[in-house]
């Protein structure tokens, strides 16, 4: 069964600020207090007002599905959702709405309820044969205390300094999650174990848990975050209600991005720029893509005008930038590909572009059309996909630009 923004699996809810609103937006109405900083902004569910509303009444009405998977990028809240309703679950005032006072609620605005559990990917560290969430914890909190659940995998990799190595969810996390659901829960209430980034988990890994996500001990809650459902096993799918969590809209990006002290012109290209997705928008703070853009720029010109030898030299500087450089670059490219077609066909307004940006698009956009778009997403994904799967950095981009010379050329 699946949630959008409007469509709904139980009867019409009113959507209001009412104090079931409060309980999972942070308490706040969000233009006078819901954009918060530090402790409390793990609590608010920043522009996700009716989707948190629907959550809490179901939490109150009991009627939650025993497994639900959040999709959207996690920019967009879907672990300040989350988290809120764990919080109203675990509350001992009341299942309407989290009082915020009782010990329950006060281990929450901690990240240390007991019947609160997190896997997340990680990388195996060094001299230990598991990979497992418990070794990482303590980054995990450090990093949602200071910015709040709107992080994804960019700002986790960073925290946890993986370098080249890629994060996934192992069998043994799997293994290690049976355990804990296994035992009874410290508060005699509800166990809520929370899977974020649920995409990386491994095929033995999700194998390991449909015995569980289907028939999971009583009062248990499963919550699955991922950005999308394209690599979760049709077996998960099938044992989760899927909730998709929309973008946040762009004001309310806006009075976060003023809440934090952004400087007015870097916040409006933020908020132009991040499709909803706030720890995005937080990044296009801090960079303006500068090297991209200007990698971007030499690249296309080196594949129109089918230079080989310029192309194998960008091929060695594309492989001396690593693993993930590498792979924002390709997004990069992918993105400005798509921001190009956009403009072609007449939606001006909904293209996504920084003033540089823009102004090389308006004559590069004349060398994309119908006859190569397709196919330039297509290269550019699989070049994605190959260099995520450790393939040799300066070969994926040298077979790449060879492809790019065609389609630049290739007639309308």
């Amino acid at each position: 069964m699946r949630w959008t923004a409007t469509t709904r699996s139980s009867p019409p809810v009113s959507v209001q600020r009412d104090a079931t609103c409060g309980s999972v937006c942070g308490g706040a109405p969000p233009h006078d207090g819901g954009y918060l900083r530090g402790m409390g902004a793990h609590r608010v569910a920043i522009g996700q007002e009716a989707l948190a509303t629907r959550l809490a009444r179901h939490a109150e009405e009991g009627s939650l599905a025993h497994a639900l998977l959040l999709t959207g990028v996690p920019g967009r809240g879907g672990l300040a959702l989350t988290l809120a309703l764990a919080k109203q679950l675990h509350c001992q005032q009341s299942n309407a709405a989290s009082c915020g006072t009782c010990p329950s609620c006060l281990q929450h605005d901690q990240l240390q309820h007991p019947d609160l559990h997190f896997t997340f990917p990680v990388a195996k560290p060094a001299g230990k044969d598991k990979a497992l969430s418990s070794d990482q914890f303590d980054v995990w909190r450090e990093i949602l205390t200071e910015k709040g659940p709107h992080v994804d995998m960019h700002d986790l990799r960073e925290r946890m300094a993986l370098g080249n190595k890629q994060p996934y969810i192992s069998v043994h996390e799997a293994q290690d999650i049976q355990r804990r659901l296994s035992l009874t829960a410290h508060a005699g209430g509800w166990k809520v174990q929370v899977i974020y980034g649920a995409q990386f988990m491994r095929v033995d890994t999700a194998n390991k848990l449909l015995k569980l996500l289907e028939e999971p001990p009583k009062k248990t809650l499963f919550v699955l975050l991922a950005d999308n459902t394209e690599a979760l096993l049709a077996t998960i799918l099938s044992r989760t209600q899927i909730i998709s969590v929309p973008p946040i809209p762009a004001e309310a990006v806006r009075r976060q991005l003023e809440a934090e002290g952004g400087a007015e012109e870097a916040i409006a290209d933020a908020v132009s720029l991040c499709d909803g997705d706030l720890a995005e928008a937080r990044r296009l703070m801090q960079t303006d893509a500068a090297a991209e853009f200007d990698m971007f720029v030499e690249w296309m010109r080196t594949c129109y005008a089918q230079d080989g030898r310029k192309a194998a030299a960008l091929a060695d500087r594309f492989h001396d930038l690593g693993r993930e450089p590498q792979k924002q670059f390709l997004a990069y490219a992918l993105h400005m590909v798509r921001q190009c077609i956009v403009g072609n066909y007449g939606a001006k307004a909904a293209v996504r572009l920084r003033a540089a940006e823009a102004g090389f698009a308006r004559k590069f956009a004349a060398f994309i059309h119908h006859g190569n778009v397709v196919d330039m997403q297509s290269i550019l994904e699989r070049a994605a996909r190959e260099v995520a799967g450790n393939v040799y950095g300066r070969t994926v981009f040298l077979d790449l630009s060879m492809r790019m010379m065609e389609l630049l050329r290739r007639p309308k």
